[in-house]
């Protein structure tokens, strides 16, 4: 005997999003084409029923035309007299409000149901399981088949019980239509047909609803996981998490980097002194200085350090180390409301440098 598949085996898990991504991508949606098909019916029988007065009367215009003497004495009558083309074109115009309405409906019931537009060559693709016999029998006999076999005949069913109550009350009506005028019969043959459609669209709608219902349980059903595969989901979802942080993490360190490395060639580090640093590039021929490196607190001392070993000016002012640190990114250039105090600061240490070369000199 076979040994009962353990709890971790039996799908009872319901499916993750990610799962739910991919089979939507690979064009496994819950869709019923009952309901699309009744709704089409449906609106195409609305059309039909507010259209129907110039149905009728372009039905009249083609009938005289078509039927009229001429049309069998004189040979060549109906095309070369141009009734052809009015024939033709009072088809159209019967046809065209029916026809687009029904079209339509078609794009906005299956748009609706699928939640957009998917285009899914997965689900294109030939299988070689589909064209198995094995695979064809055991999927004959699955309780799925049974199933459609059991909506099939109940819409069967539905049809033939619409159809007979609707036409057997009216079997003496229509057999006196025998002999009266065309107008007679279009009108009361129509008016059956539109009330044969809508009691039997109406079973069906019902119907249909109920499918849809049952299309969508079956594929969450079809989707769910076991729990082996919501842990293997959840572990690779934590990794590529994990793997993430970490290239965020050498990310910020080279870019860390990358700014220490050029506080040797600042001219100037303006600090809070101990909360801010920000370190500030000039040379001649540049429109303002450039902020080459900029932290706080740890971060801000590291820059500060840095500047004193490659003997650069450490400046204290707090309120201009604060206001360049927020208001200026880093390799960008100071705006022009702190020209001056900037400027002040560079002119002051170009000062003292000359003095202080001036007196190694004496």
């Amino acid at each position: 005997m076979a040994n009962k598949p353990t709890t971790s085996q039996e799908k009872s898990e319901p499916p993750s999003g990610k799962k739910l991504h991919r089979a939507r991508e690979q064009g496994q949606i819950p869709k019923s084409r009952d309901l699309t098909a009744v709704c089409v019916l449906i609106t195409g029988g609305v059309a039909v029923y507010l259209s129907r007065n110039l149905m009728f009367a372009n039905f009249q215009q083609i009938f005289i035309s078509a039927w009229s003497e001429e049309s069998f004495s004189v040979p060549g009558h109906f095309a070369n007299s141009g009734l052809f083309t009015h024939t033709m074109a009072l088809i159209i115009v019967m046809v065209a409000p029916v026809a687009l309405s029904i079209v339509a409906t078609a794009v906005m019931l299956n748009l609706t149901q699928m939640k957009g537009f998917i285009l899914s060559f997965q689900a294109m693709r030939i299988s070689l399981g589909n064209v198995n016999p094995f695979s064809g029998l055991q999927r004959m006999f699955s309780l799925r088949s049974v199933i459609e076999v059991v909506k099939s005949i109940l819409k069967m069913a539905t049809v033939a019980y619409a159809v007979y109550s609707t036409v057997w009350p009216e079997r003496i009506a229509l057999s006196g239509l025998a002999g009266r005028e065309v107008s007679d019969f279009l009108s009361v043959t129509g008016m059956l047909a539109l009330k044969l459609l809508f009691r039997v669209a109406g079973i069906m709608l019902i119907l249909s609803i109920l499918d849809f219902l049952y299309q969508k349980w079956q594929t969450r059903k079809d989707l769910r996981m076991t729990k082996q595969e919501v842990k293997e989901e959840l572990k690779q979802v934590e990794g590529n998490f994990e793997t993430r942080r970490r290239i965020r993490t050498i990310q910020r360190t080279l870019f860390r980097q990358r700014m220490l490395s050029k506080i040797p060639k600042a001219n100037v580090i303006i600090t809070n002194p101990t909360h801010y640093a920000v370190a500030l590039h000039y040379e001649t021929g540049m429109e303002a200085p450039t902020v080459v490196a900029k932290g706080v607190d740890f971060l801000a001392q590291k820059i500060i350090a840095i500047g004193r070993k490659h003997g650069v000016s450490i400046v204290p002012n707090p309120p201009l180390a604060r206001a360049l640190y927020k208001q200026v990114n880093l390799e960008e250039t100071i705006p022009v409301e702190l020209y001056r105090a900037v400027a002040k600061i560079l002119a002051y240490i170009y000062q003292q440098k000359q003095w202080t070369g001036r007196s190694q000199n004496g």
